[in-house]
């Protein structure tokens, strides 16, 4: 009995002290403060949360919150948009004052300028920057293709081809003959053939877009079409990591055109051929055969994968910084033999010696392979579907050799140089590859002088060997029975010297930098091509070229280069961080250039005013950042060619006495031939309201003069032309970005971005006196240089509708005479009773009027979605022959409709059809096919989750761990049918693609 007392006696002591235990552990409190800012202004709407768990709540209009049943040991996490959050312990009941300081970490934001970085709050000039995260949220060859939607005033066009690079312009076209593309610079280094396609997006740490005069003229003679810097990842301070990212995806055709059906392409074709010829093609005599050939799906892969890896290794040791890294880019195209595989290696390493000296390189090397899928002789294959592609056809006879039309009499003749037509064999029997080794980089040593002067001197250099083969098998050349190819390499170099000589200083309430720099780059091309026919062993291919029939041979060679030399200085002031002055000036001396003229001088200055310091706006609670900045300066544009300014001695051949002889004549050369130059104007603010709403917006006027044309010149000089500097072209527009945090709460972040940017581009002056400049004349698109008009202008008729009745007829048959029911009609504008050049009026520019984009980010604890589209509005657009056969615009040749545009073509049956009727005459370009275009495509839908530090117990050692799912171009919507809803290409299909991604750090 006493045995049992004590043993309850015991557990009755256990569980009292239990009990207090959990009283103590447990115990609820109540707490109760104020959320004020250094100011000691009440910060409304603050999240307040206990830390681990969902229970919060948000400060009112005081700044004041209460908490109950709270833990006396918790923790709470207090943050507000713009503010550096705050954790505050949880000591008992008490009334807490909780003071936020501003997050200045965006305004701190380093960002990479022309040979330097200045602060993001202390820019002058019109920049944008895209970081790593969003760089590689895109699956592209190209990183570029990555600021697509992402920043103003820049526009992005894509090429699907695998290989291919994107065409970019940023604020327009501001030359006739010159380049418009943007300088790229990597790492300091200014690239010379503009290619990024062998640079491993992974190794990007950020892209900035340089737009205004005040950013671009530190380049000069190179500035005017913007510069894109490329600056790539360098070795993490304190740490080590090794990092491996793999995407695995899968490719389909976007963008499929719907095909008529056996029925209807036989109703179609025998419609055409008896409107137009009097006469069908399949009748009791040819009837129609019962093949279907589907030629999208015959030559149209399916699915096909596309693999990105990189494995990288970066951190410091003792006083190195390094960086290195692998990858493999694999992309199978959808069309047979297209595939891009590239392979890259880089390294970054910087060594601090002692105070005085730093030593370092950036260098990467590529091999790039490409299959370019008959890029050489059948590049419309595709293309040439809605021209020839008969679903009539068979794609191989009952032999298995491939079939074309001759092999059927009756119709061949309808096909004209197209009887040996056959896309599935021009794809797998035609070859174009080419294969580029690349080494890329720069060695560096950096002196430091004295405190805050230092002295940079760098030697780069861009080395390319490109080798290219093609070869067309002998069971395409039908008509001879024998190969046709040949093979060529060519080498590119560029080397670069630069001095940089930098001074940095701060005292009081004043910064001042200044820099200097010296700069020689050299461009080095030369190419050896040769090529025959006559080839009787498939074997070999174009490798044995001896197997050529030697009638047939032909080779050719080339050699150029140019040198730029240049002195650049910048100076940066600012005074009590509100007064801000960048001023740069560069002078340059190209080999490109007359002897008049071999030098040309690029000044710039910027100005800005961040009234948010102001005293009058300290501690605003709706306005908490205000930059106003304005830029002006001069650039210019050297991309003429080499060699312009010189007379030259040209090879020609000629009959004398019924003998072929080689000879020479001259060309003339022009000693004043000089740079083309841009003056420009941007006026800017950056905005940022509760600091929740970031607001940026830019008005530019860019003036491009000294235009580089061919002016044609009196005949007595014995030439017709003289490349010569005339003219002027106008760009203005203005660009609006607009980001919102619209949810910032301790599991759940929703943060938008919509940019717009619109362009108009004016040319303002031509030469001496003359307005007009015909570069494409014809009932077709034409296009013309026209003073007042954008330099991209084109020119149609305006479609009047179909002839639906006798009287529309009869009245139209007194413009047109052998006008039908069925065709259409155009306006005569002229009143000369007849459709000519006079009556055709611009229907616009193929610039679009606006480009935009959109981006929404959703985090929700560990989840997060990403979405990005991009679109452009009014423009007009060029006509493939999709377009062609969709509108009989060609009577000559009866193409192959889509279904969409067979279903709306007028006939006796669909009279209210608003396509002209099947083989249709004189039907033409005009407003209601080619002007307004527009596209929106929604580029990105991405799912994350981010499984965090160590989140498997077995596996130690992981700092993070996250994985995706990406969809590409799954929505599009455009005015057009052809694959590309940018541009209507139908000469390679619109790729769509979802992958899979995961990213880890040791």
């Amino acid at each position: 009995m006493l045995k049992i007392m004590k043993t309850q006696s015991i557990r009755m002591l256990l569980f009292s002290l239990l009990l207090g235990i959990a009283s103590v552990v447990y115990a609820q409190v109540q707490v109760t403060g104020r959320v004020v800012d250094i100011t000691g202004e009440p910060i409304i709407g603050a999240n307040v949360v206990l830390k681990g768990t969902g229970q919060g709540t948000i400060t009112d209009f005081d700044g004041k919150f209460s908490l109950s049943d709270l833990p006396k040991k918790g923790t709470l996490v207090v943050s507000y948009i713009g503010y550096v959050d705050q954790t505050v312990k949880i000591e008992g009941g008490n009334f807490y004052k909780i003071v936020l300081s501003e997050d200045t970490e965006t305004l701190e934001e380093v960002v990479v300028v022309g040979y330097g970085t200045q602060k993001k709050s202390d820019l002058t000039g019109s920049v944008m920057q895209v970081k790593s995260k969003d760089i590689t949220s895109v699956t592209a060859n190209n990183p570029i293709q990555a600021l697509q939607g992402r920043v103003t005033g820049v526009s992005v066009v894509t090429n699907s081809r695998p290989g291919e690079s994107p065409t970019l312009r940023i604020r327009g076209n501001g030359s006739i003959s010159a380049g418009n593309d943007p300088l790229y610079v990597v790492d300091g280094f200014p690239l010379m053939n503009g290619s990024l396609n062998e640079i491993n997006a992974n190794d990007i740490a950020s892209i900035e877009v340089l737009k205004d005069a005040s950013a671009t003229a530190i380049y000069g003679s190179r500035g005017s079409n913007g510069v894109i810097m490329i600056t790539t990842k360098t070795g993490g301070k304190d740490s080590k990591n090794l990092s491996f990212n793999a995407n695995y995806g899968f490719q389909m055709p976007g963008r499929l055109i719907e095909t008529m059906s056996h029925d209807q392409f036989i109703d179609y074709i025998n419609s055409a051929y008896m409107n137009s010829k009097g006469t069908t093609v399949y009748n009791d005599e040819n009837p129609a055969p019962d093949t279907h050939t589907d030629w999208q799906r015959e030559t149209l892969y399916g699915c096909k994968p596309v693999q990105d890896y990189s494995l990288s290794l970066d951190g410091t040791s003792g006083d190195t910084q390094y960086m290195l890294s692998g990858g493999i880019y694999l992309q199978d195209g959808l069309l047979p033999s297209s595939e891009f595989d590239k392979y890259t290696f880089r390294t970054n390493v910087q060594h601090k010696f002692n105070n005085f000296l730093k030593i370092g390189t950036h260098m990467q090397y590529s091999y790039t392979e490409a299959n370019m899928a008959e890029l050489s002789n059948y590049q419309g294959a595709l293309n040439d579907i809605w021209r020839d592609g008969w679903p009539t056809l068979p794609v191989y006879r009952e032999d298995g050799t491939f079939a074309v039309p001759q092999d059927n009499p009756r119709i061949s003749t309808l096909f004209g140089d197209a009887a040996y037509w056959n896309p599935v064999a021009n794809y797998k029997e035609v070859t174009t590859k080419s294969n580029v080794s690349r080494l890329l980089g720069d060695v560096y040593a950096e002196f430091q002088l004295a405190k805050g002067l230092t002295f940079k001197t760098n030697f780069g250099l861009d080395i390319a060997n490109k080798r290219d083969y093609n070869y067309t098998t002998s069971k395409i050349t039908t008509s001879t029975g024998y190969g046709k190819g040949g093979n060529g390499y060519t080498k590119k170099m560029s080397r670069l010297t630069e001095n940089i000589l930098s001074y940095m200083n701060e005292w009081g309430d004043h910064r001042f930098t200044a820099t200097g720099v010296y700069s020689w780059q050299n461009y080095m091309y030369e190419t050896l091509s040769i090529s025959g026919n006559g080839f009787a062993n498939d074997e070999t291919g174009a490798w044995d070229m001896g197997q050529a029939n030697r009638e047939t041979v032909e080779y050719g060679s080339d050699k150029y280069e140019n040198s730029l030399i240049s002195w650049t200085g910048r100076v940066t002031y600012a005074y009590k961080d509100r007064y801000l002055l960048t001023a740069t000036a560069r002078y340059d001396g190209s080999s490109r250039f007359g002897e008049n003229n071999k030098w040309g001088f690029f000044p710039s200055i910027g100005l800005a005013w961040r009234a948010s310091e102001e005293k009058f706006l300290a501690g605003n609670k709706v306005i908490t950042n205000l930059k106003v900045r304005g830029s002006f300066g001069v650039t210019g544009n050297q991309e003429i060619g080499n060699y312009k300014s010189l007379a030259q001695l040209k090879v020609d051949n000629y009959i004398y006495n019924d003998t072929e002889i080689q000879g020479f004549y001259e060309t003339i050369g022009n000693p004043d031939l000089k740079w083309e130059r841009a003056n420009q104007f941007d006026i800017g603010i950056d905005l940022s309201l509760w600091n929740r709403i970031h607001v940026t917006a830019d008005y530019y006027h860019r003036k491009t003069s000294d235009l580089l044309y061919n002016v044609p010149i009196p005949s007595t000089s014995g030439f017709s032309s003289m490349l010569s500097n005339v003219g002027s072209v106008l760009n203005k527009g203005w660009e609006l970005s607009i980001t919102g945090n619209i949810i910032d709460l301790n599991d759940l972040k929703i943060d938008a971005t919509v940019n717009l940017s619109r362009n108009t581009n004016k040319i303002k002056e031509l030469y001496n006196d003359v307005q007009s400049i015909t570069l494409k004349s014809g009932l077709g698109l034409s296009s013309y240089l026209k003073v007042g008009e954008s330099l991209n202008s084109r020119y149609a008729l305006l479609a009047d509708g179909i002839i639906r009745t006798e009287e529309q007829l009869a009245a139209y048959r007194k413009i047109e005479a052998t006008a039908k029911m069925g065709d259409e009609m155009y306006k005569d504008l002229d009143g000369d009773n007849q459709i000519t050049v006079k009556d055709q009026v611009n229907i616009g520019t193929t610039d679009p009027k606006l480009i935009y984009g959109v981006a929404l980010n959703i985090q929700y604890k560990k989840w997060g979605i990403s979405i990005l589209g991009n679109g452009a509005d009014d423009f007009v657009g060029g006509s493939s022959y999709l377009q062609i056969s969709e509108n009989q615009l060609n009577a000559s040749t009866i193409g192959v409709p889509s279904k969409y545009a067979y279903e709306r073509m007028w006939s006796p049956s669909n009279p209210n059809g608003t396509y002209p009727a099947a083989g249709a005459s004189n039907t033409h370009e005009s407003d209601r096919v080619n002007s307004g275009w527009y596209y929106f495509v929604l580029k990105s839908m991405a799912l994350n989750y981010d499984f965090g530090r160590n989140p498997f117990k077995a596996v130690k050692g992981i700092k993070g761990l996250s994985a995706s799912l990406n969809f590409q171009n799954f929505i599009t919507f455009s005015s057009q049918r052809g694959y590309n809803p940018e541009n209507g290409d139908t000469s390679y299909p619109w790729i769509k693609s979802v992958s899979i991604s995961v990213n880890a750090k040791f």
